[in-house]
């Protein structure tokens, strides 16, 4: 048990590298976040254009007719 204690202690200190990977992560993550809320917003107004479209369907003033 006591060497655990003693091994946790250890690994205080921190390196610039780890920190510098850690930002490199939040800035790929908030890329991918705004990515994919583009994505969704726009997946949103299709889906909500197509169900407009189908409740009320558009009906020609002068329909061509075929003889």
């Amino acid at each position: 048990m006591a060497g655990l204690v003693a091994a946790a202690q250890g690994d205080v200190s921190s390196n610039s590298d780890d920190e510098s990977m850690h930002l490199a992560g939040y800035t790929f993550l908030v890329f991918a976040i705004f990515g994919w809320s583009f994505f969704l917003c726009l997946l949103g107004t299709a889906v909500y254009l197509v169900i407009k479209q189908f409740r009320h369907p558009k009906q020609p003033k002068n329909p061509v007719r075929c003889k």
